[in-house]
């Protein structure tokens, strides 16, 4: 299989989803291979494959969304490294990659710079504990690791979302849900209800859970990283770490915290898991040094069927695949 040969689309106007998906992997964004194969059947497929050794939790979450998922998270990723690359404004379209302001589509159609900095990722697991962030960078594996602390009650949702925007000081004001017991509330609501005078407490539902909300303001927030609706990764002192304990964001210990801004940029896929074993985060196999991809044999097609035989781009091993053939009918 060879990555196909991508063009790059005519006019801004006509900028598709997938002409801005294929711009982002021609230069390094988004490093895949586009490849084509065939099927049981014969069918044709096209498919994009990781252009670096990956491990295992890295293949089994890309398959939740469709690359053609105008959403998609690694797609969005790319789009929101390449803009911060050409100085434009960190953003998605109106429909995710689609739907661009001209600037950027003509960003897009113009640009010959490749991505300058290594495809990065980040796995934030909350088991087995402790709780973990890892950093994976591609060419070079896993290069960091440090406990961390996700949100109380599931606030810290399990998902893949690609980092919008970063701050080394920042400050962060919200609520923080405190568990209580609804017998509690019960007897909170009874009292006001027959008249007694009790100061105002703000209870409510979070997550299947009665809460008591409670107003913090953070003035010094460090090295963080924001990656979906507030929720970051940064830096927040803590006892100990391992186990759920802020408002929905990420935290980490200082120095750990310090290090994963330095690795990390605009666009960087962060993925929160439930749990990952250690088989999940062994890499596989490296990609075969000869590739193929199947071309039309002129001299047996018709109007009425289509063989197509598989032929090797490159034999850097010095080895010589063998030659497969297939006949695919119209319909």
């Amino acid at each position: 299989m060879v990555a196909n040969v991508l063009h790059a689309p005519a006019a801004a106007s006509s900028l598709t989803g997938a002409e801005t998906r294929q711009i982002l992997v021609r230069l390094g964004y988004l490093p895949l291979l586009s490849t084509r194969y065939l099927g049981p059947r014969g069918n044709l497929h096209h498919q994009y494959v990781w252009d670096f050794p990956a491990p295992a939790i890295l293949a089994k979450l890309v398959a939740e969304d469709p690359w053609t998922d105008p959403f998609n998270p690694w797609v969005l990723g790319a789009l929101y490294q390449f803009e911060a690359v050409h100085n434009l404004p960190i953003r998605p379209g109106s429909d995710g990659i689609r739907g661009l302001p001209k600037t950027i589509r003509q960003a897009l159609l113009m640009a010959k710079k490749v991505d300058p900095y290594p495809w990065t990722w980040v796995l934030v697991s909350k088991f087995p504990r402790p709780e973990m962030v890892r950093v994976f960078v591609a060419g070079q594996g896993w290069v960091f690791r440090s406990p961390c602390n996700t949100g109380v009650l599931h606030a810290t949702p399990n998902g893949t979302w690609p980092v919008y925007a970063r701050a080394r000081h920042t400050q962060m004001i919200g609520k923080f849900p405190v568990p209580v017991s609804a017998h509690a509330v019960h007897l909170y609501q009874a009292a006001v209800a027959a008249g007694y005078s009790l100061p105002k407490i703000d209870y409510g539902r979070y997550h299947h859970q009665w809460v008591q909300y409670q107003h913090y303001d953070d003035p010094d927030i460090r090295w963080v990283n924001y990656f979906f609706r507030g929720r970051a990764i940064h830096f927040y002192p803590r006892a100990s770490y391992g186990f759920p304990q802020s408002a929905g964001c990420v935290e980490l210990p200082k120095t750990a915290a310090r290090a994963v801004f330095s690795l990390l940029h605009y666009g960087v896929p962060v993925s929160v898991v439930h749990r990952v074993i250690h088989p999940e985060l062994r890499f596989s196999r490296p990609l075969p040094a000869i590739r193929y991809q199947y071309q039309e044999v002129q001299k047996l097609s018709s109007s009425q069927s289509v063989h197509w035989q598989l032929e090797p781009v490159n034999s850097g091993s010095g080895t010589s695949p063998k030659n497969t053939s297939a006949k695919i009918s119209p319909g």
